[in-house]
Formats: C-alpha cells, structure tokens, sequence
C-alpha cells in the first residue's frame, strides 16, 4: 500500500513538472514572438519598440541575454528623444554593460531624460551631483533634481531629499522638513524612510557618521 502511495506521489510530481515546463514553453514561445514583432517596428525606426527591444536584450526575455544588442536598441530609442531609454542607457554607461563605461556620457544621457520630466532620472541626476560622477559634485543641483523628483511622489527622491536636509547638505539642515519628506517616503513603502523615522523617534542618528554614503 505505502509502495503505491509512493507511485501514486511520484506521478503526480511528475505531472505537476510537466504542467509547469509546457507552461513556461508557451510563455518563452509568446516572448519570442513578442521581440520579433518588436524588431520589425524597431528596424523601421518606431522608438518605442527599439526601446521596448532593448529592454528584452536587457534582461533575457524572448531572445538571449544580450548587454550590446540592449545598448544598440537603447541608443536608436534615446537619440529619438525616448526618455525611458535615455534613462536606460544612462545606467548602462555607468555600469559599463555593453558600453564602455563612462560616468560622463551616463550623465549626459540621464540629464536628457530628467529635462523631459521622468521622475526616475530625476533622482538618478540628484544622486550623480551628490556623488559627483560625471559632473562636478554640486548639492545644491542634487537637492534641485530630489526636488523635482519628489514632487513628483518619487518615494526615492522623497527620503533622499529628506537625508539632505536632515544632514544640511546643500540646504540649510531642517529637521521638521526633513521628517515631513521622511513620512511621504514612507507612506509609499520606502523602507530607508521608515527606518529614517524610527531612529529619530528613538534620537538615534539616522545614519551616524556615514556622510552622503547614506544616499547608496
């Protein structure tokens, strides 16, 4: 009995597995055809399928994982002005995936994004002046771009914004302005904001003798 149990068990996992590889053929046979629908708009120059495409390369969805073919498709896109492959490319430059890595040109390309308004890049510029990568560190365009950012809701740019003012860095140190930003941050999750807030409550430092190393 306890042997056709066990038989009984093993045809079931079996089964089970088998579910689970047709479904996942089905759904790497539906990105396939997904990249390929992408490349054909791509390669006639439609932005948003070259951004769309990269993205694909990027992370390995429908075709093989792939950091130049990301980067060749991102560049198409952010050369027509596609602020989320601005951003992308941006990110790709300083990390050095399928580019050369090159904190100015990661820059330049994040700067173009953050002027068309894209709240992550917004805060990504904030942090490439706070930490000076590619540009002269410059706090008071840091707090500019967190500022932009987090009036946008950016939870992110919220709590860094918050670290800013908390420390005094690049604004007069405010503490009530500093918390206020802490509890926006939070009440979208961010969970340095929460921890922000539970030091202070507590007077602990938020981030005793850690500098700007705290934006990280």
């Amino acid at each position: 009995m306890k042997r056709r149990w066990a038989i009984v068990g093993i045809s079931s996992m079996a089964l089970i597995c088998a579910g689970i590889l047709v479904r996942a053929e089905r759904k790497n046979r539906h990105l396939a055809k997904r990249a390929a629908a992408y490349r054909i708009l791509a390669e006639q120059g439609d932005a948003k399928s070259q951004f769309a495409l990269g993205a694909m390369y990027y992370y390995g969805r429908g075709v093989p994982k792939d950091y130049v073919e990301a980067a060749h498709w991102y560049l198409k896109s952010a050369e027509q002005g596609n602020g989320n492959a601005q951003y992308s490319i941006a990110s790709m430059y300083y990390d050095g995936k399928g580019v050369p890595q090159d904190n100015s040109e990661g820059a330049r390309w994040c700067r173009r994004a953050a002027e068309q308004g894209d709240a992550p890049a917004q805060y990504g510029l904030g942090i490439i002046y706070s930490r000076g990568q590619g540009v002269p560190q410059d706090y008071a365009e840091a707090i500019r771009w967190y500022r932009k950012s987090a009036d946008q809701g950016y939870p992110q740019a919220q709590y860094s914004l918050g670290f800013m003012y908390y420390y005094g860095y690049g604004v007069q140190r405010d503490r009530v302005q500093a918390e206020d930003l802490f509890q926006q941050a939070a009440a979208h999750g961010d969970e340095k904001a929460k921890r922000a807030l539970e030091c202070d409550r507590k007077g602990i430092s938020i981030d005793p003798g850690a500098g700007l190393r705290g934006l990280q």
